[in-house]
């Protein structure tokens, strides 16, 4: 289902001319430099690609296919491949060379290699490995260039038969360049104007050579994509992009033990997929990743989400309501971002207003609603490192209104009051971090956390209990709540409620404080911020407050604490201006309050600290309210 699907896309995206993506035989890569070389064959002159960013010092470029290469040969890629290969010199680190030549550790001249020159970090050098792909590099050419009367061939052709890797430092072009050349940088061809890559007769070449290559280690089987009997592929292509991946890329499909295999079939002749369907998959996805208007990070997860269309509003909308803007609402009731490309969208955030208000009222959205076809089939993949290979972490398929309208929902239930500043909506991303430490210098939540939040929001059903149990700890543990944390414990008591699996009521979950919610947590919530409130007033610098030393065993066992907490409030009330008002306060929260409970469940304990959290905003928006009132 997943390939199939990223296959379909594939044709979609080939199909539209505003789209760049590779064709059969071609593949994306990092391009450095470009050589450019004269009709003679001389390199001319040197060209850098990419910005000065020291992360983005190459061009992602649709160059002659580039699979996949490991062992003590590996081969090398036409026209486009790095200084190993095509000018046969090899850069080693201080420690890689020393291993590699002891006697070179000892002051010595090692022999077997020529080294061109040396520094404190590493060593150039020109050995047997590195002539060996050079090699190979120009056999590789000349094996599918040779016969052929294009001048650009004839001029690269010159150029690999006249260069010497042992004199690469006497070019001067070489010189200005070799700090960033040597180390790993692609390289490709230009003559006359035009990438060698790109010329017509040239491509078709490599195409020839290409499925001729391709059909030595075909196996013919039927192809679980489209169910013909067809070459199916022994490897298929890494993928790139997945945070936390290895750079070189990570597989989806892959066998390397034979405890995986079945039927005697080795490597992915276990899971057999035609070649093309191959190609498209894998280019799919990394086309995808490379984009960042198809990714996300959620957790440890890199999610890749698509339509089954050309139309990329349904993209947008999506990008728009899994991140977000950030900012606070203006006088004109529109909310704000802190970039100025999301203040400019101004119309995609009145959308998304208006997308929220229609899902509250419980209205059907349509495509007036989405400014395109609700209908249409929309995609969400998950995806996780898992060495070399890449987990499936969760997998969504529905229709795009309903997508919108359950993490619409998601988003409704997080709603709960707040500050004037920051974002009213609390991301995926940002909600798992809540669950870690907010001292931890990496902030990252469980693995398995965020696939199961993504799944619950997308599946509209109970959020994970997990995460729920990691979120009453945090605000034990640090003794501190925020509307993230506050709202994400509505959402899930709401969740629960509305599914009859808890017997509170719905109607008790508020957005905000409920002085009339008779539940017995939530007041005894209420009144320890009440408790709070008058210490902090009369005696501001105490290091050690009721909330550092109980808020902890309130939460949990108030029975033991309560009757503490009250006595204690007496001295404060004593001190205090404003005592009696205290004293009306207490009065009026333990009104429906019998007894204190021996301990609190976990779904009390959220009960609890949402009336703290109500009770905590509710004061200070009186006190706020009393100073504009004063002015």
């Amino acid at each position: 289902m997943i390939i199939q699907s990223l296959c379909r896309y594939y044709d979609i995206l080939k199909d539209d001319p505003a789209v760049e993506i590779s064709e059969y035989g071609s593949s994306n890569a990092k391009v450095s430099f470009v050589f450019v070389l004269s009709p003679e064959g001389e390199l001319n002159n040197i060209v850098a690609l990419g910005s000065d960013d020291a992360r983005l010092r190459f061009q992602l470029m649709d160059v002659p296919m580039q699979e996949s290469r490991s062992g003590k040969n590996p081969p090398p890629y036409f026209l486009c491949d790095n200084a190993k290969y095509v000018l046969g010199v090899e850069w080693l680190k201080k420690a890689d060379f020393q291993k590699k030549y002891p006697s070179a550790a000892n002051g010595e001249n090692p022999s077997g290699c020529t080294v061109l020159e040396e520094n404190e970090k590493g060593t150039l050098l020109v050995h047997g490995p590195s002539e060996d792909r050079f090699q190979a590099f120009k056999g590789l050419h000349h094996e599918i260039l040779d016969g052929t009367n294009i001048p650009a061939v004839a001029s690269l052709l010159t150029f690999l038969d006249a260069w010497n890797p042992e004199t690469a430092l006497d070019h001067p072009k070489i010189q200005d360049y070799k700090d960033d050349i040597f180390t790993g940088g692609n390289v490709i061809f230009e003559c006359e104007g035009a990438y060698l890559h790109k010329i017509p007769a040239i491509r078709a070449l490599w195409e020839s050579h290409y499925a001729r290559e391709s059909a030595k280690d075909e196996q013919i089987s039927q192809c679980l994509v489209t169910g013909n009997a067809e070459p199916v592929a022994r490897l298929h292509q890494k993928i790139k992009g997945v945070t936390g991946a290895q750079s070189s890329g990570a597989s989806l499909v892959s066998f390397n033990a034979d405890a995986f295999e079945s039927y005697g079939k080795g490597q992915s002749y276990n899971s057999p997929v035609g070649t093309l369907s191959m190609f498209k998959y894998t280019t799919t996805l990394n086309h995808m990743l490379a984009s960042e208007r198809n990714r996300i990070r959620i957790g440890d997860s890199t999610v890749v989400y698509w339509a089954e269309t050309s139309n990329s509003s349904c993209e947008d909308l999506a990008g728009f309501f899994f991140n977000p803007p950030k900012g606070k609402e203006n006088e004109n009731g529109i909310t704000e971002g802190e970039d100025d490309s999301r203040i400019r969208d101004a119309k995609t955030i009145r959308q998304m207003g208006d997308i929220l208000n229609k899902v509250r009222r419980g209205r059907h959205l349509n495509r007036d609603d989405l400014g395109t076809d609700a209908d249409t089939k929309f995609f969400i993949l998950g995806l996780a490192p898992n060495n070399a290979r890449l987990a499936v972490r969760f997998w969504y398929v529905d229709i795009f209104g309903e997508f919108i309208e359950k993490i619409a929902r998601h988003y409704l239930d997080m709603e709960i009051i707040r500050d004037d500043f920051g974002s009213p909506f609390v991301t995926p991303y940002q909600l798992l971090k809540e669950t870690s430490p907010k001292s931890a210098d990496r902030k990252e939540a469980s693995p398995i956390l965020g696939g199961l939040l993504m799944r619950s929001i997308l599946n509209g059903t109970g959020y994970p209990v997990q995460m729920y149990s990691a979120i009453l700890s945090r605000v034990k543990v640090e003794r501190s709540i925020n509307y993230a944390r506050a709202g994400f414990i509505k959402a899930y008591l709401l969740r629960q409620s509305r599914s009859g699996s808890s017997p509170l009521k719905e109607e008790l979950i508020s957005v905000k404080l409920n002085e009339e919610n008779p539940d017995v947590p939530y007041r005894l919530g209420r009144l320890f911020a009440v408790l709070e409130k008058v210490q902090s007033e009369t005696n501001k610098n105490m290091g050690s407050t009721i909330t550092s030393k109980y808020f902890s065993s309130a939460s949990t066992t108030p029975a033991v604490v309560y009757p503490v907490l009250l006595k204690l409030a007496q001295h404060h009330i004593a001190k205090s201006d404003w005592g009696f008002k205290t004293t009306q306060s207490i009065e009026e929260i333990l009104s429906g309050v019998d007894a204190f409970p021996e301990y609190l469940t976990l779904e009390e304990q959220g009960m609890f600290m949402l009336g703290y959290y109500h009770q905590r905003k509710a004061n200070y928006s009186k006190k706020n309210e009393k100073a504009v009132e004063e002015e």
